[in-house]
């Protein structure tokens, strides 16, 4: 006896293999850019970052690239929420796989895009300035680089041009006032490797 199951059984089961492969595979890049990245530059500075510059080609190609994704994924859910095989538990996981795929899209697009706040035309130029001091680095080292945020979740950017070299402070003479910062700062060594991050200093500026 042999059981003969119709073509749109595979054709509907292919259908949830794709969604799941296609949800998995943007959360795994998005998760390396907003958070394993920074680990792995930390640990291995020679490696090349796989997190593009903000509003540079290749940025909006992988912008791109997700948002086609993100399509993709929710015409993929509608078919196999209208697919009467997939039990409900089946169909209410790949819900949530795909809105924690999009989500997760949505927070690398706020974290990579390198938008600021705008100014208005009439604000007037201001002398506000932070100044940041930290203990020297037990280890041989050749300057720190300092990193800032100005949100809590978001990654950091490095505010100074060139290596601070023969002293342990810095000031960021690039602050708005009632605005917080967040800051951290990564000794170098002479291969130019960056330590882990410091502890994390916040600062309102008034």
């Amino acid at each position: 006896m042999s059981l003969v199951l119709p073509g749109r059984f595979f054709v509907k089961s292919r259908v949830l293999l794709i969604t799941w492969a296609l949800a998995l595979l943007l959360a795994l890049y998005l998760v390396e850019n907003l958070w394993v990245d920074r680990w792995i530059q930390a640990r291995f500075a020679g490696l090349p970052s796989l997190v593009p510059e903000a509003l540079t080609p290749v940025w909006f190609v992988m912008f791109g690239l997700g948002g086609i994704v993100c399509v993709v994924l929710a015409v993929c859910l509608v078919l196999v929420a209208r697919h009467g095989r997939i039990s409900l538990r089946g169909k209410m996981c790949t819900g949530i796989a795909v809105i924690a795929a999009c989500v997760l899209w949505g927070v690398w697009f706020s974290a990579t895009s390198g938008t600021k706040p705008a100014v208005s035309a009439g604000a007037r130029p201001h002398k506000l300035s932070v100044k940041l001091t930290w203990d020297a680095s037990t280890s041989p080292v050749i300057g720190y680089d300092v990193y800032r945020r100005t949100m809590n979740g978001r990654g950091y950017e490095k505010i100074n041009r060139a290596l601070v070299t023969g002293q342990t402070s810095y000031k960021d003479e690039t602050v708005l006032g009632g605005t917080t910062y967040y800051y951290m700062a990564r000794a170098v060594d002479a291969k130019g490797r960056e330590s882990f991050d410091s502890a994390e200093v916040v600062v309102t500026v008034p």
